[in-house]
């Protein structure tokens, strides 16, 4: 999808270690990290990583990861974050707690200024921050820094049989078990979990399934979501079913000839960068060979920011809001104001 990040300049990587070792020999009397009475060991991208110490100073990368901290109750342990550009919505309930956190970058993960901010802990992905040649957790670990890989990127680095909507849910357990802080959000998590349940054993039973189109950007060749994405997932858990399943990545490009010949009935729109999201429906509607797909002669459009539609803790709020669109005999409540369009 979407510019998650470029590889770091190789004036970055030459120079940090020597910045390391200033910064190490200056001394710091910021937070150390705690050591753990027993090792945590957790899968991640299908290997076995260990965390001896309990995090105290964090880099997150993206808007999508960030809010996933934020939403565990971590902002004091945030000391920094990257790769949320002004073109990227941050949902309201979190400004005022980013508001006092450095910005880092504004699109690649920087290692110099990880270093600077004396981080022991990042959370990125790949794509969302990691990247070969830049940025790796193995790099991180090289100076001691332990970090975490969004389970929907491990893609990248790992088969993978199939994504569903509770990735998100035990990517949120995971850093909970790392940072210490599984009791304090026990209780929201659960009611994460029972909502995922309940809303995909309701759309078991649906005897049809909409055909939806993800569209995320390009005009010439639109990005959209394979059936590694968590839109994917999302669609899958509100009764429908993903034009471009077949793909087996989790933000491919796909062909404008396959999305008149699958024909979406639903339309989701990921509003983020430019043209926003009203640009872009009113350019889907202004191409004269999509006139006859269903979603475009019906002005079916549902739309989810950039957040709502990569992991993030607003995934199961998008997955039933899009239910009730896709399938709205089967809610006697009426769709929530602002949930799509």
């Amino acid at each position: 999808m979407m510019a998650r990040s470029t590889s770091l300049s190789n004036l970055c990587l030459r120079t940090a270690p020597i910045f390391a070792m200033v910064l190490a020999a200056a001394g710091t009397a910021h937070a150390q990290p705690t050591q753990r009475a027993q090792p945590l060991v957790i899968d991640v991208c299908g290997k076995p990583v260990t965390y001896a110490r309990v995090p105290q100073r964090a880099v997150t990368h993206d808007v999508n990861i960030t809010e996933m901290f934020l939403y565990l109750g971590l902002g004091p342990r945030l000391v920094g974050y990257s790769g949320i550009a002004a073109s990227k919505e941050v949902s309201p309930r979190y400004r005022a707690a980013l508001a006092k956190v450095p910005d880092l970058s504004r699109k690649d993960m920087n290692l110099e200024s990880m270093l600077g901010a004396r981080a022991d802990f990042v959370f990125g992905g790949w794509s969302y921050g990691f990247r070969a040649g830049g940025v790796t957790p193995a790099l991180l670990a090289r100076y001691g820094i332990d970090s975490y890989v969004l389970r929907e990127s491990c893609i990248h680095v790992e088969k993978r049989e199939r994504i569903a909507l509770v990735d998100s849910l035990i990517d949120l357990r995971n850093v909970a078990r790392i940072f210490d802080v599984e009791k304090e959000n026990a209780q929201k998590l659960q009611a994460l979990e029972s909502r995922i349940k309940a809303l995909e054993s309701d759309m078991r039973s649906v005897s049809r399934r909409p055909r939806v189109f993800v569209y995320d950007s390009g005009q010439r060749l639109p990005v959209t979501a394979g059936r590694f994405g968590t839109p994917h997932a999302m669609i899958e858990a509100a009764g429908g079913q993903n034009i471009f399943s077949d793909i087996a990545s989790n933000w491919p490009t796909g062909n404008w000839e396959d999305v008149i010949a699958r024909d979406p009935e639903w339309i989701v729109i990921v509003d983020y960068d430019q043209p926003d999201a009203q640009g872009k429906i009113d350019f889907l509607l202004a191409r004269k060979e999509l006139a006859q797909v269903e979603a475009i002669r019906k002005k079916r459009f549902f739309v989810m920011t950039y957040a709502d539609a990569t992991p993030s803790p607003a995934n199961v709020d998008m997955a039933e809001a899009l239910a009730r669109r896709l399938h709205p005999e089967r809610f006697a409540a009426a769709v929530p104001a602002g949930a799509g369009r």
